[in-house]
């Protein structure tokens, strides 16, 4: 820890925040901040290479949003190994464990033998695009109208609730184009949707 420009010892933290405390988020993100921080500076040094080096200076390596992260790497072992072993030291510094389990190994224009490859590397699951980030679905190829079919579900049922409630018809226009309407807004905003999917929501 760092005061007044003096660097003091380490210390061990014995007790944390209780559940839902407000302090919870702020103590994340320095944890978290720290993990972007140790990629960057791999990626300086040459130990790793993200994605897109053509357009941004080393390429785009890190992803975060609360507790997603997205790292992107170039195809290539000895980079994936040292990303491993980066994460490792995050893991013994921060003491904040990275479930791998839940984690998924997915390749851009990869086959199916190198994705097992990485997947054993990582301890991971093969994962499949489309992904989900931010609540939008994400994928190099073009969007079929199945992929936007959890959209309309959620759409649905949000309106099931309505509809067994003692809400006018003016109420319930209110409510649509209050919150409803939001979320195909920042759909939208991102993607144009298919012209079916756009029926399916207007109905």
């Amino acid at each position: 820890m760092k005061i007044n420009n003096s660097i003091g010892p380490y210390f061990t933290s014995h007790k944390g925040v209780r559940q839902g405390d407000p302090l919870s988020p702020t103590l994340f993100n320095f944890v978290a901040d720290c993990l972007a921080r140790m990629v960057r500076k791999a990626l300086r040094n040459d130990l790793i290479c993200g994605l897109a080096d053509n357009l941004v200076d080393k390429g785009v390596a890190i992803l975060q949003y609360a507790d997603d992260t997205i790292v992107y790497l170039k195809d290539d072992l000895s980079v994936a190994r040292n990303m491993k072993l980066l994460l490792y030291l995050y893991e013994m510094t921060s003491g904040l464990k990275i479930n791998f389990d839940k984690s998924e190994v997915i390749l851009i224009n990869g086959d199916d033998e190198k994705n097992i490859i990485y997947a054993d590397l990582f301890n991971c699951q093969n994962g499949s695009f489309p992904i989900k980030y931010l609540g939008v679905p994400v994928n190099p190829y073009k969007l079929h109208v199945a992929d936007w079919t959890p959209l309309i579900e959620k759409n649905e049922k949000k309106l099931a609730t309505w509809k067994g409630s003692s809400l006018s018809i003016a109420g319930r226009t209110i409510l649509i184009n209050s919150s409803l309407s939001s979320s195909f807004i920042y759909h939208m905003s991102m993607y144009l949707l298919p012209k079916i999917v756009i029926k399916a929501l207007d109905k």
